[in-house]
């Protein structure tokens, strides 16, 4: 029996260790990035300098990039050519991003202002954030999963990491969501919307998540939860008029998004539709485990939002949120398989297809704008931004 003890304990240290490692890797990885993401040009790293203007002076290099971001913007969404945008000035880039920096939530933009406070640069930002969100998400892997290395895997495989790189207030709101599960599970209301309330503060479509509070206590049959997604696929072919009018009446700041363009999320429908399928298979054998049905029926509000995504732009936002838990929960469905065969064909196939997604998410269609992969000690930094202006993929022929 001490044997048996010690090399538990040592298996578990092993563990860890690994873990340990993932960790610090993920955080090199994501903290010392530079301009990976769209949404780094397109977003934080102006706002933050045009909030940074307003409190002390930019130095050149800060001037160069925020004004190299309005011109990117514009040759993306005006059209502008090279020659036009660079005629832009740099007072139009300080009015613009002083002006847009208005949608960030209390949270990040207090966040933001402590840091501008102690005259950080921006690159500072990105390391914070990344701490942020990989404690919250490596807290969820310690005190919500039995198998911490595999969880700590499809973090990155599932897309979750690549994701968080891109959108980044909305991602630290969905680790602290994930957090939050812990207190669904347990039954403690108090901490879990105290923790909803916190991830609000740092992007409001957390509140999304409320719901999850009740999943654990759900006891819904799998068959019908094929028949909600069913429903929905049919009804939301019908009904965008009328939510279009609701969101118009009770939250009109955001109707502005549904004159976007809206194609229905193939591919995060299709996953979460196997992980709906694997996770009925186990429902028997796994609905009695810590977290399963929560995670299960998670799952299922995702397939429900992203029914609506071919009518109702950025309903994958949504799914964000409720899609996240399967770095959880698929090793939680293979260790309802009994026969370890079986459980090692399963991980083995697993780790292989979504290797597959990410390989195509990742390099070949670069999804969230992740390549190429740049650190800010990697040369000039605006050397990076004026390299952008000179080719944008898919900008129409000028």
């Amino acid at each position: 029996m001490e044997q048996f003890t010690s090399t538990t304990d040592r298996s578990i240290r092993i563990q860890r260790i690994c873990v340990g490692v993932v960790f610090v890797m993920l955080f090199l990885f994501a903290g010392l990035r530079w301009n990976v993401g769209t949404d780094t040009w397109h977003t934080y790293t102006p706002e933050y300098l045009a909030m940074k203007s307003e409190q002390t002076d930019l130095s050149q290099e800060e001037s160069l990039l925020i004004d190299d971001c309005y011109r990117l913007w514009a040759r993306m969404e005006m059209g502008l050519s090279k020659e036009k945008a660079e005629l832009l000035t740099h007072e139009e880039a300080l009015s613009f991003f002083k002006e847009s920096s208005s949608h960030t939530s209390v949270g990040f933009r207090a966040m933001e202002m402590a840091l501008i406070f102690l005259g950080a640069d921006v690159q500072w930002l990105y390391v914070v954030t990344s701490l942020f969100i990989l404690a919250f998400v490596f807290a969820v892997i310690h005190k919500q999963s039995n198998a911490i290395v595999l969880a700590a895997m499809m973090f990155v495989l599932t897309g979750s990491f690549f994701l968080s790189l891109n959108i980044v207030s909305q991602f630290m709101a969905i680790s602290v969501c994930l957090f939050a599960c812990t207190y669904a599970q347990e039954r403690k209301p108090i901490l879990f919307f105290l923790l909803i309330a916190l991830a609000a503060c740092f992007h409001v479509s957390a509140l999304v998540f409320i719901p999850v509070y009740i999943l654990p206590k759900l006891n819904i049959r799998p068959i019908w939860c094929f028949v909600a997604v069913a429903f929905t696929l049919i009804v939301s072919q019908f009904c965008f008029p009328i939510i279009e009018k609701i969101v118009a009446a009770v939250v009109p700041a955001y109707a502005r998004y549904f004159s976007h363009e809206s194609d229905f999320e193939l591919i995060f429908f299709a996953i979460g539709l196997a992980v709906l399928a694997v996770g009925t298979y186990y429902f028997p054998k796994g609905k009695d485990k810590p977290y399963y049905r929560l995670w299960f029926y998670a799952n299922v509000i995702g397939l429900i939002a992203l029914s609506f995504s071919g009518h109702i732009p950025y309903m994958k936002r949504i799914n964000y949120y409720y899609a996240a838990p399967h770095f959880l929960f698929l090793p939680l469905v293979i260790q309802c398989e009994e026969k370890p065969s079986w459980r090692k064909a399963m991980t083995a196939i697993m780790v292989v297809l979504f290797v597959a997604e990410t390989i195509v998410a990742t390099y070949i269609l670069n999804k969230n704008g992740i390549l190429p992969y740049q650190t800010f000690f990697w040369g000039s930094r605006t050397s990076v931004t004026e390299g952008m202006l000179e080719y944008i993929p898919g900008l129409w022929a000028q």
